[in-house]
């Protein structure tokens, strides 16, 4: 039973004054808890939510996650900024559905031990400034060396973000998967890689390795860190979700009609 929140906001002065309305109405319905709530409302957009995801993923198991929609992309978010009121009737009612979001467990190898990292969207290994090798395993299988800007691996919810630009397929997120799509491949007679996106299941495990580090950067959904040389990057689905809230019929599709067709 849902019983506290809080909320994390966008830092505009439109975000600010609903989140401000809104938790005037939720007086009397749910407690303002900071350390440890039952429901984090995000004030924004998608980077809001991916925001209030790394903040409190200390939380992922035992909180629940909701969206109001401020920004310039709402794919995470159910209400829009005028839904106010529908939000707060919606959790006075209590009747409600969770969603469970796949995220990526990516674990950095160097010589001072491990680095982890966990992402909602991807995990992306680029180099803007050289041609980028990359030996790829599946199950410490060798699938290719790739050579070009980068690589790019999705969970079903990232499926729509970079990797969408990246000509990768959109997944459904009811699915336990996650896709490595190519940054800029190099192909021709001499180098070839795959050449298209991937889809793995839950049982795979990607094991990237290389030979050259000068400006190369890993990104963890908006957060991005320097490398330095390392001897591997374990990528696998992890056994943490992320568990939204949905209080009102929302279906995948017409998600995808909302932020990219309609």
């Amino acid at each position: 039973m849902i019983k506290s929140y809080l909320m994390v906001v966008k830092q505009d002065e439109k975000s600010k004054k609903i989140s401000n309305t809104l938790k005037e109405k939720l007086k009397g319905i749910l407690e303002y808890n900071e350390s440890e709530p039952d429901l984090i409302i995000s004030i924004g957009g998608d980077g809001t939510m991916l925001y209030a995801l790394h903040e409190y993923f200390h939380l992922v198991d035992q909180v629940y996650f909701i969206g109001v929609h401020t920004g310039t992309l709402g794919f995470y978010t159910d209400y829009q900024a005028d839904e106010i009121d529908e939000l707060v009737a919606d959790i006075k009612k209590g009747e409600y559905t969770i969603n469970k979001r796949a995220v990526l467990d990516v674990q950095v190898v160097d010589q001072n031990g491990i680095s982890q990292y966990y992402a909602l969207n991807e995990m992306r290994i680029e180099n803007p400034h050289y041609t980028q090798v990359l030996h790829v395993y599946i199950n410490e299988e060798h699938l290719e060396t790739f050579r070009g800007n980068g690589l790019c691996i999705s969970t079903p919810s990232g499926s729509t973000a970079y990797n969408k630009s990246l000509g990768g397929a959109v997944i459904h997120p009811d699915l336990e998967v996650m896709q490595l799509s190519e940054v800029a491949g190099i192909q021709h007679n001499a180098y070839r890689s795959l050449g298209s996106s991937i889809v793995l299941g839950k049982e795979q495990l990607v094991t990237l390795t290389c030979d050259r580090f000068d400006g190369v950067f890993i990104g963890i959904d908006q957060y991005s860190y320097n490398l330095k040389p390392f001897e591997k990057i374990n990528v696998s689905l992890s056994s943490h979700s992320v568990q939204c809230i949905q209080y009102r019929p929302l279906t995948f599709i017409s998600r995808i009609k909302r932020s990219f067709i309609s």
